[in-house]
């Protein structure tokens, strides 16, 4: 019995390898039926109807200004090759050259150098005819000189970055000692506050990448590159949670609390910062300094219930030093800065797309993370007055403060 127990064990040692390798059948097929159609599913569309074809058109992904010169970002979002044919300024064909390739493959990008003395502030348009004949055209309101990199530049973003996003939470948290004295139900109503703060977020964040996403070119992925980066970020943002559940000890249904709640809130938050500190960057970095000046404004307003939603969780637990509440706020805050240097000296629509996206999906997440602490903690569960007034009150006071951004 002992020889064939033995003997029966053996294949059995080998089966989950096979099991694996049959695992991975499927995903071989997929991928050789994709290819196939990708290869040869032009014929099969003709049996159902042709698409116009698309125009020859470029994508004119940035203009930057400099003393006497004008360089422009283009990329081809076409299937078939794109060449560039001529290049105007203000309707008159230019001299340029082409730093790349002047015949573009799909999603290749190069930058065409115009020597043109520009006038500061005055508008500007400038044109890309491809060699069929079709001309893309881009019109710059103010001609600005787009600023290089330097150690003043950097402060100076970083100064902004700080402004955006570490005062306002860091104002915010002043909130903190009377949270401290409020009844339970209260507090409850502040947490479920939270969750309606964070909600606002996410659900923009997800707005913004779709917007974005949506002046990529399509080869690039269309909503499929937001929804993986919002389930990205919720699931790294579910490991980050269990990890600090199990720090904290959050046993009873596994809902996290006090200061572990606090921190999850306050990573989430700094994603979110992250994408407003490239739009502020972007704004200064494209010249437009009236916008610029007025998102930093909005953003500061918009973000000290920011420092509220973090104290909420904090009060509910123990006694916390400055030392982790200063923690918390550069948690917070401080991506705002990396955001407004990125968006200050990186040309790239995709990370902006990359950016509010895994923003949405980190929000969304302690959104849950919210709900199941006020559900165990709340008098009355999620369906309690407070509850439900401090969830819609959250939403109002993030429409509120968003209008003076929007």
């Amino acid at each position: 019995m002992e020889a064939r127990s033995v003997a029966e064990e053996r294949p059995r040692r080998g089966e989950p390898a096979r099991w694996r390798l049959w695992a991975l059948v499927p995903i071989v097929l997929l991928v050789a039926v994709v290819s196939l159609f990708s290869a040869r599913g032009g014929s099969l569309l003709e049996l159902v109807g042709e698409n116009p074809p698309p125009a020859d058109e470029f994508d004119v992904r940035r203009v930057e200004f400099s003393p006497g010169e004008i360089r422009i970002r283009v990329t081809n979002p076409q299937r078939d090759d794109l060449s560039i044919a001529t290049v105007t300024v203000d309707d008159a064909i230019v001299p340029y050259t082409v730093d790349g390739p002047t015949t573009l493959g799909r999603l290749r990008s190069a930058t065409i150098v115009v020597p043109y003395d520009w006038v500061e502030d005055e508008p500007i348009a400038v044109g890309i005819t491809s060699s069929s004949g079709i001309q893309t055209t881009e019109e710059i309101a103010a001609a600005v000189e787009t600023p290089e990199p330097s150690v003043s530049g950097f402060a100076g973003y970083a100064i902004i970055g700080a402004l955006v996003g570490i005062v306002p939470i860091a104002l915010g948290l002043l909130w903190l000692p009377s949270l401290r004295r409020a009844r339970p139900e209260w507090l409850a109503a502040f947490m479920a506050l939270t969750g309606g703060l964070l909600t606002f977020l996410a659900l923009e964040a997800l707005a913004e990448a779709l917007e974005l996403q949506a002046a990529l070119p399509g080869a690039l992925g269309g909503t499929g590159l937001v929804v993986l980066g919002v389930a990205a970020s919720y699931l790294a943002l579910t490991f980050l949670s269990q990890r600090l559940g199990r720090a904290g000890g959050a046993a009873t249904g596994g809902a996290l609390g006090g200061l572990a709640l606090a921190t999850l809130v306050a990573v989430g938050i700094g994603v979110h910062n992250l994408g407003e500190g490239l739009a502020v960057g972007t704004s200064f970095a494209l010249g437009e300094l009236t916008l610029g000046t007025f998102l930093i404004v909005g953003f500061m307003l918009h973000n000290v219930t920011e420092g509220l939603g973090i104290a909420a969780p904090v009060a509910e637990g123990e006694r916390v030093g400055l030392a982790r509440l200063a923690a918390l706020v550069l948690v917070a805050g401080a991506p705002t800065i990396l955001g407004a240097w990125i968006g200050g000296y990186v040309t790239s629509d995709v990370l902006g797309v990359v950016f509010f996206a895994v923003a949405a999906g980190a929000a969304l997440q302690v959104v849950v993370e919210v709900g199941r602490f006020v559900a165990r903690r709340a008098p009355g569960g999620l369906g309690s007055g407070y509850a439900v007034g401090g969830f819609l009150a959250g939403l109002a006071v993030m429409y509120v403060t968003g209008l003076l951004v929007g």
